[in-house]
């Protein structure tokens, strides 16, 4: 059967839209100046530093795979010691503890160029509710490195459209668990949830509008 998209919400990475994500290497600001000049860079140091770009977490309750294309910049291209082969980007997901569950590895295949536009399409195991995704360029050093300019990510089903408005802990049902996971999710970030299912009232934002629209929802029965 084939894979549908689907409107789960997934996190994005570009210069203007990285919220939530993290970068490992110390001393480098996460930041759109950052991410559009191409300094956003993986690899292994000589020190043994495997510098990553995790996202946050997410609710994946429904999903199949993760399709993403991302944009991979491979910076030192005219060094003699460059080494297209090396430059092999690996996009992972984790469980919501950070320990790995699956991995997808892509070679850039175009010598001479700076920008590579990598495609990856990642299962999400069944009974996954929360993950996160991880980049990472396990065989690259500073030289044959690149730098991640941009990774969009889409969510399919092959059992079509599983979002519905007001399933915000994404159990597949619209209940009171909703309301104070919503409220969870306002007090404190860190809570997981289905981010287009929460903006209830359709305004493009999540707040405490979306709360009172989903307790009306809820005493309305609609």
């Amino acid at each position: 059967m084939a894979l549908t998209a689907i409107g789960q919400s997934l996190p994005q990475f570009t210069y203007d839209n990285y919220d939530g994500w993290s970068y490992n290497n110390p001393g480098l600001e996460l930041n759109g100046d950052n991410i559009g000049d191409g300094r956003i860079v993986l690899y292994v140091s000589t020190g043994g530093l495997v510098l990553q770009l995790i996202s946050p977490s997410f609710s994946c309750q429904g999903i199949d795979s993760i399709s993403s294309t991302v944009t991979w910049f491979t910076r030192n291209i005219a060094n003699s010691e460059f080494d297209l082969t090396r430059t092999a980007l690996t996009l992972a997901i984790d469980d919501v503890d950070g320990n790995p569950v699956d991995s997808v590895t892509v070679t850039p295949t175009t010598p001479g160029v700076r920008t590579h536009m990598l495609d990856f399409t990642i299962p999400v195991p069944k009974g996954m509710t929360t993950a996160r995704l991880r980049l990472v360029a396990w065989r690259a050093n500073v030289v044959s490195c690149g730098a991640v300019r941009s990774a969009t990510f889409t969510a399919e089903s092959s059992s079509g459209p599983t979002t519905s408005t007001g399933d915000v802990d994404g159990s597949g049902t619209v209940n009171i668990s909703d309301v104070t996971t919503l409220i969870d999710y306002l007090l404190n970030n860190d809570t997981v949830i289905n981010r287009e299912n929460a903006d209830i009232d359709g305004d493009g934002t999540i707040n405490i509008g979306d709360v009172t629209a989903l307790i009306d929802k809820l005493l309305s029965g609609n």
